[in-house]
């Protein structure tokens, strides 16, 4: 389309970013008079405030995780929540194993599953500790169909908080790259 000056119209659009917030859209119009370390790292942390908000607005997350977030410094809290990640998706792997066996123990699946729920207790994993806590019930049931189908929903949560949890990490890694170019 032209306009009377015969130069095309350009039409911009704001990216669309579903998984953050409202003011987490307007971080690429972050004006350069403001461009300093501080304001930068002070523009992440509030970002990652509203952020974190609206996962326990949405109970992916509970009271917990922000105590630990404030509690620890950053690496350890980056450390923590890489950890969790990474062991529970080793612990739903070997669950998968155990559970297409033909002598399934439940028991110990049951255990495995516990396991789960305390470590996403431990750092405030809301939907997991739920998907955890179904899932020990169906072993307790010993339905193999239930379990089967509770650890499909426990890995969708999984999935789900991995993906909701990886920009808070890459916040937290930005923030703390700032505040080494500081020093």
């Amino acid at each position: 389309m032209k306009n009377s000056n015969s130069h095309p119209t350009v039409i911009t659009r704001q990216p669309h970013f579903p998984h953050f917030p409202r003011s987490m859209k307007n971080l690429h119009s972050f004006n350069g008079a403001h461009n300093t370390s501080n304001g930068l790292m002070q523009l992440l942390q509030g970002l990652l405030q509203d952020y974190v908000q609206s996962l326990l607005n949405e109970k992916i997350i509970d009271e917990r995780f922000s105590q630990i977030r404030t509690k620890l410094e950053e690496p350890d809290f980056i450390q923590l929540i890489n950890v969790y990640l990474n062991d529970v998706e080793s612990r739903l792997s070997e669950f998968s194993c155990f559970i297409d066996s033909v002598d399934v123990n439940f028991s110990k699946l049951s255990l495995m599953a516990h396991k789960i729920e305390e470590k996403s207790t431990r750092i405030g994993a809301r939907h997991m500790k739920l998907a955890s806590i179904h899932l020990i019930q169906a072993c307790d049931k010993e339905d193999h169909k239930l379990v089967s189908q509770s650890l499909c929903w426990m890995k969708h949560e999984f999935i789900n908080t991995r993906n909701k949890l990886q920009p808070v990490l890459q916040m937290e890694q930005r923030i703390l790259r700032l505040m080494s170019k500081q020093t």
